[in-house]
């Protein structure tokens, strides 16, 4: 699905298998944006669509409680979303190597 409000061409992909979800969230969201969602940085062509866009998919993913992955994660990057007053919160995801 485009996101809009980052860089042209960005894209968020989510899979599914049997009841599994998992939402690789590219650049779209970064670890300050947990707590400051409607923070951005400078590669974002679009600031208000941007935040718009993370907050929407960030309560989403929390309502859904599915697995998130997002490039500027702390690794393992796999994680679960939850609603924090008007911020959310990163819960790390289980990592089996």
């Amino acid at each position: 699905m485009p996101p809009g409000g980052h860089t042209p061409g960005h894209s968020v992909v989510r899979l599914a298998s049997g009841g599994d979800r998992l939402t690789f969230a590219g650049d779209a969201v970064f670890q300050v944006g947990f707590e400051h969602p409607d923070w951005f940085n400078g590669f974002e062509h679009d600031p208000e669509e941007a935040a718009r866009v993370r907050v929407a998919l960030l309560r989403e993913l929390a309502a859904k409680r599915e697995s998130l992955v997002a490039t500027h994660l702390s690794f393992p990057s796999v994680c679960h979303v939850a609603v924090d007053g008007d911020a959310f919160r990163w819960v790390p995801g289980p990592w089996e190597y």
